[in-house]
């Protein structure tokens, strides 16, 4: 939403610093006693005239924006939403799941805690198991972990966890294959007062199951920061939902559920069902990946390892990709929407990344092309093969 500027009403006046303020009170006093600066008169009005031009410059503006959702700000702007039957979409919190290797038989429970260790002064980020489990003969298994803490902080590339809170004997080996993502942090105030703007429009009205009615429904599901509606996907009646979360990154399969449940319900006959009647065909899906594998002679800077660099450049990566889905523009649908990613964005990523003097003989996917992705795709890193010379 576009915010026209405030501006003070006219009945507060242009003149309201303190020291008009205070000559004028000052003129309505009998000329025959001593109105000059730091006099008795003088300092009895000035405090009062300061409090005036407290009043009229900030207090008195800031009451007039709280009354309107184009100007509120923070808990002002959420009754504004209330009013009209939305809700600030809080804070989520990361999700994924961890891979322990260990003795068959060794028993995991329930809110267990594993870890990405604490490294330079950065404390360590914390994750609990969702499910009790216990490890089988093939002496690995995939336990559901969600952040402790809510917020991006806990969005971690894949082989990042690593270490117990509480360590178990008899296991060997932590790690998370696959990134934990979608933890976000709550709506802000120009998303919020977008949404209010599409309910007073009465664009929140429709439920005719149009395209951007299910964009709408989708983006109300906390930690939902873009989706985009392929209506037909499969044919008639049916509809696939693309869904990106709100750090620009592929949602998690809690997000698509929570998605999933909220337009389509828990059954068929649920009431409490957005998506109309007769449509069951339907699929919530995450962008396919699209391998992104990065091969290139690669200097250290001093004291640095391989293994570590080569994971900071994963997770600048992550942070290049969710810029470029944050890019995307899906309010024209007479085209197809693409993402480029750029030879030359890859470039710049890989030269900030801690860790990394210098580099050469960059290839993306073996070439040195851009690589072009649709609405429903989204890239992830592969490989990185990194040959380090001095």
């Amino acid at each position: 939403m576009s915010i026209i500027p405030f501006e003070s009403p006219e009945w507060l006046g242009e003149e309201t610093d303190a020291k008009t303020i205070n000559r004028k009170m000052l003129a309505t006093l009998p000329d025959n006693i001593d109105k000059t600066e730091g006099g008795f008169i003088w300092d009895f009005t000035m405090p009062t005239a300061l409090e005036k031009a407290e009043l009229l410059q900030y207090h008195l503006p800031n009451a007039l924006k709280a009354m309107f959702h184009m100007w509120a700000e923070g808990s002002w702007l959420d009754y504004h939403a209330k009013e009209e039957g939305v809700e600030r979409r809080p804070a989520t919190y990361a999700y994924g799941y961890v891979t322990v290797e260990g003795i068959a038989g060794v028993e995991i429970p329930q809110d267990f805690v594993f870890s990405v260790p604490s490294e330079n002064g950065v404390a360590a980020i914390d994750y609990y198991t969702l499910e009790a489990a216990t490890i089988p003969e093939s002496g690995i298994i995939k336990i559901p972990i969600q952040a402790v803490e809510s917020g991006p902080s806990s969005n971690v590339a894949n082989d990042m966890i690593t270490i117990m809170k509480n360590p178990l004997k008899n296991i060997t080996r932590i790690t998370n294959e696959e990134a934990i993502t979608g933890g976000t942090i709550a709506e802000d105030d120009d998303s919020l007062r977008e949404r209010i703007d599409d309910v007073i429009a009465g664009r929140g009205e429709s439920m005719v199951g149009s395209p951007a009615d299910y964009e709408r429904w989708a983006l109300e599901v906390a930690g939902v920061g873009q989706a985009y509606c392929i209506p037909t996907y499969n044919g008639k009646n049916s509809v696939k939902i693309v869904v990106i979360d709100a750090n620009g990154q592929p949602a998690n399969e809690q997000l698509l559920k929570a998605v999933e449940v909220y337009i389509f319900g828990t059954y068929e006959k649920d009431p409490a069902r957005l998506a109309p009647v007769g449509v069951y065909d339907y699929l919530v899906a995450a962008p396919a990946a699209i391998p992104v594998n990065i091969s290139l002679d690669l200097k250290l800077k001093s004291g640095a390892a391989l293994e570590e660099v080569k994971t900071n450049i994963k997770t600048a990566l992550y942070k290049y990709y969710a810029a470029l889905t944050n890019e995307r523009d899906l309010t024209n649908r007479e085209e197809i929407v693409l993402t480029e990613l750029r030879y030359v964005k890859v470039s710049a990523v890989l030269e900030n990344a801690t860790g990394v003097a210098d580099f050469k003989h960059l290839r993306i996917n073996g070439g040195l092309n851009n690589i072009i992705f649709a609405e429903d795709e989204f890239p992830v890193t592969g490989t990185i093969e990194a040959r380090v010379y001095e």
